[in-house]
This record gives structure tokens, C-alpha cells and sequence, in this order.
């Protein structure tokens, strides 16, 4: 992988995590104010997690995928996956925990909860989410990086085999497969280890290796055409132009960004927005645990100051947006980019080729 194929990669990361934030800036618009910013709160989903997973299949089968089956030892990708996800997590959730215990009307109640607790820092997963809402996502990252670390631990036919049953039973869970979809359903964990979002995980690894021997030339038409797959997605979740709604049609237009950005020439000059929009998704991480908080005190600034009332819901929320980016960025380059690396130098860790986090 060049480094333009790297940059355009974290700058898909960057428009993912923004339209995330847009999204759920637009909710907490309508809880705050009833006004639905730009008429995208019943759209539903945004697809940038669903990108997420894709992209997260992507590099690490890439980075990854020639150790599979080659009885490796595990421990130092786990520790260095891991180290992303759960200390800058950890820190999110103490400064927001305490919030719930002293205004509990701001949560649903279960946040304050022994069982609760314990799971939200373990990642495990809950019927009702965990403290901090956002982190949904994380428990499917983990169970990623746990199933591609047992690939590398095992030999080849052991390896294969445990990758066939898992797409199988998670097929057979997707398609509601006579006695297995509707048994598999019925439990909560096997529900979530054969949930459809892992249909999204081994997307990405697909499209890794077609991507290790095919590019295409028209890598710029891809990119386009999997924005307007995204794009078509969200009208029709709006107007419902057709009955079909699944969030996995997500997979289709993140197919066409990643076969796209695999593919960009390394002679290309890239145009300074997209360089820009890398940087964002260096911090698409610290974007996706702290946008939430953010906007939430913003909003709340906003009706106290009366500035709403001034300004109009519009305005307001736009500049809401304009304030949370750089607060987020500022936040991965004071708290989480200092944690991971002082972390890994703490334990020896030797970084891996992407620096970038894959969640």
C-alpha cells in the first residue's frame, strides 16, 4: 500500500466519523430544540460505523492476513490492539460515569448499575448498551481482533475451518435459517458472535485481498460512486422509495470507497482537502467516544445563553458542528494520541505498520 492509497484511506475514515457526528448532531438537535438539522434524523443509521467495520476487515486482513494459519504468537498484536480501544475508552467512561450518578435524569437508569459497569469497561456485550452509548461498536471490534488473533494462533486447516463455521452460522443468523437462525437468535451471546455486522468485517477482509492483486484505473469513479451509494441509501431510508431497509446495503457503496482508495497511484498529487480530511480520521476514534459529550454541553450552552433564540436552530446547530471537530481533534492530540504512544513505549510495544486506529 502507497502512502496515497494511506491518506485517501484515513481521509474515507475522517468522512465517516464526520458523518456520524452530523447525524447525531442532528438527533440531539431534535431531543433539545425539535428541530431536525438538514432533515436527516429519520434517516436512521448514518452507515459510518458500518464503514467502520468494513474498513476495520480491510486492514487487518491486509496488515494481517498472510499470518493467518501460521501458529504465531498472539500476544503483541492483541496488546497493541487493545491498547487502542480500552485506555483512552477507560478515560472517557470515568469522566462521563460520575454524571449519572449525580443527575441521573440525563441517563436510563441502568448506567449507574453494578453489572452495568463492570461490563461497559470489559467491552462485553448488552441488551441495553453500555455507559457510554457510543461504545456499542467497540464490543464488535474486540470480537474481531479476538477471532483474527485466534486465525493466526491456529494452523492452516484448523484456521479455515473456524473461519467457515463462523460465516456459516452467522449466514444462517442473517437469513433466518430453519431451527439454526431461530436457535441462534434465541441467545444473547450467540447472537452477538454470529451478529450481520460480522457479514461487514468479512467484507473488508475480501475486498483486502481482491485489492492485493487487482487496481483500477478508474479509482476516481469508485470513490464517487460509493458516495452516491451512501447518498441513495439515505434518501431512501427517508422517503422510502422502496420497502427494503437493512443496514447492510452499507456494504455496497463502502465496497466501491475501498476498492477505490486502494487503487489511488502513489504519483498522484492529492488535492489538500483530502490531506486535511486524513487528519480527521487519525482522530476518528477520539471523534467517536467524545463527540456525543461535546455536543451535548454545546447544546445545553446554547439554550442557557439563549444563544438558540438569537441565532436560530440552524445556525446554532452548524456551528455546533464547526466547534465539535476541532474540539475532538484537539482532545486525540492532548489525551489520546499521549496515552497510546506513552502506553506502547511503557511496554515495549513496537507499533504497527498502520499507527492509524482501525476502529
Amino acid at each position: 500500500m502507497n502512502n496515497n492509497q494511506r491518506i485517501v484511506l484515513q481521509a474515507s475514515r475522517g468522512a465517516a466519523a464526520f458523518f456520524v457526528l452530523l447525524f447525531h448532531t442532528s438527533a440531539m438537535s431534535f431531543k433539545y430544540f425539535q428541530y431536525d438539522l438538514l432533515g436527516i434524523s429519520a434517516i436512521g443509521r448514518s452507515g459510518g460505523v458500518d464503514f467502520f467495520f468494513v474498513l476495520t476487515g480491510f486492514l487487518l486482513y491486509h496488515t494481517y492476513g498472510h499470518k493467518i494459519g501460521t501458529k504465531m504468537s498472539v500476544l503483541p498484536y492483541l496488546s497493541n490492539r487493545l491498547i487502542r480501544i480500552y485506555p483512552f475508552y477507560w478515560l472517557i467512561t470515568f469522566v462521563v460515569l460520575p454524571v449519572y450518578f449525580l443527575v441521573p435524569s440525563f441517563g436510563y437508569g441502568y448506567e449507574t448499575h453494578k453489572d452495568t459497569i463492570i461490563k461497559s469497561f470489559l467491552l462485553l456485550p448488552q441488551a441495553h448498551g453500555p455507559v457510554l452509548p457510543v461504545a456499542w461498536s467497540l464490543s464488535y471490534f474486540v470480537l474481531f481482533y479476538l477471532v483474527f488473533s485466534l486465525l493466526m494462533s491456529l494452523g492452516k486447516k484448523p484456521a479455515y475451518l473456524f473461519i467457515s463455521i463462523w460465516v456459516t452460522l452467522t449466514l444462517c443468523h442473517v437469513l433466518n435459517f430453519p431451527l439454526i437462525g431461530a436457535d441462534i437468535d434465541r441467545h444473547f451471546y450467540l447472537n452477538f458472535i454470529f451478529n450481520e455486522v460480522n457479514l461487514e468485517f468479512i467484507v473488508g477482509c475480501l475486498i483486502a485481498k481482491w485489492a492485493e492483486y487487482h487496481r483500477s484505473k478508474h479509482y476516481k469513479l469508485l470513490i464517487v460512486l460509493g458516495m452516491l451509494g451512501f447518498a441513495i441509501i439515505w434518501l431512501n431510508n427517508k422517503y422510502l422509495f422502496t420497502p427494503y431497509h437493512n443496514y447492510l446495503l452499507y456494504i455496497i457503496p463502502a465496497t466501491f470507497v475501498l476498492l477505490g482508495a486502494s487503487s489511488v497511484p502513489e504519483q498522484l498529487r492529492l488535492s489538500y482537502w483530502v490531506k486535511i480530511l486524513s487528519k480527521v480520521g487519525n482522530a476518528s476514534y477520539t471523534i467517536l467516544l467524545t463527540h456525543l459529550l461535546f455536543i451535548s454541553i454545546l447544546m445545553k450552552l446554547s439554550v442557557v445563553t439563549h444563544l438558540v433564540n438569537h441565532l436560530g436552530f440552524l445556525l446554532t446547530d452548524l456551528i455546533i458542528v464547526a466547534m465539535v471537530v476541532p474540539l475532538c481533534y484537539a482532545a486525540y492530540r492532548l489525551a489520546e494520541k499521549p496515552l497510546v504512544t506513552g502506553l506502547k513505549n511503557t511496554m515495549k510495544l513496537r507499533p504497527s505498520k498502520s499507527s492509524n486506529p482501525v476502529s
